[in-house]
């Protein structure tokens, strides 16, 4: 009779291992999606496939999940000479990957939703037009505090070179329009909001 010996006998050890691992990762993913998504912003779903909001600017529309895999390897031969760093290097490498993934669908699904709606900038004009095109076509918002948000600009190294040189980006006429836009902007976001707030204020009797 065969006696099988188990070649990894600390399965709760390891299993404690794995788990501080996975959580770490977790955290600085989760660190590293902030630089692009607020985490006021996150959602967990502990169920289902798909989810469908009916406040929302398209209330028929139904979003399905969709699955990021990734995968770290760790060579036997590092683990039975004791290099302790692998664990480490190996788990940057897993954050690394889940958050470029993380980022490229993010922003693969932005440029989807701004397609399908019409909401892009077609290049027409110099950088500075562009820019106020884009800001015309931004709808402000008040946060929770009462504050109005500000878009924010996300571009490649290239097109920030550009935005460092690009003459149209400088000029006094430019930054007036600007500052109109951003001031209609911001009033319209004010008084949006406080019809908002009427909505749930009671009667006084």
């Amino acid at each position: 009779m065969a006696l099988y010996k188990h070649p990894f006998p600390f399965d709760i050890e390891a299993e404690n291992v794995m788990d501080a691992y996975m959580h770490e990762a977790g955290e600085k993913v989760h660190a590293e999606q902030g630089r692009h998504v607020s985490a006021q912003n996150f959602q967990s779903f502990n169920h289902g496939a798909s989810w469908q909001s009916h406040h929302s600017y398209a209330p028929d529309r139904v979003d399905n999940l969709k699955t990021l895999t990734h995968e770290t390897k760790l060579d036997l031969e590092d683990i039975a000479l004791g290099r302790l760093g692998i664990i480490e290097s190996s788990q940057s490498a897993l954050v690394r990957s889940m958050a470029d993934g993380f980022a490229k669908s993010l922003y693969e699904m932005i440029s989807d939703v701004c397609e399908e709606n019409g909401n892009v900038v077609r290049g027409t004009g110099s950088l500075g037009e562009q820019l106020l095109e884009a800001l015309e076509s931004i709808e402000f918002m008040v946060d929770r505090d009462g504050n109005v948000s500000r878009p924010e600009i996300r571009v490649g190294s290239g097109m920030i070179e550009r935005f460092k040189t690009d003459p149209s980006l400088h000029s006094p006429e430019l930054q007036a329009r600007a500052d109109a836009i951003t001031a209609l902007k911001t009033s319209q976001a004010l008084e949006k909001e406080a019809a908002r707030k009427s909505k749930f204020r009671k009667e006084v009797e």
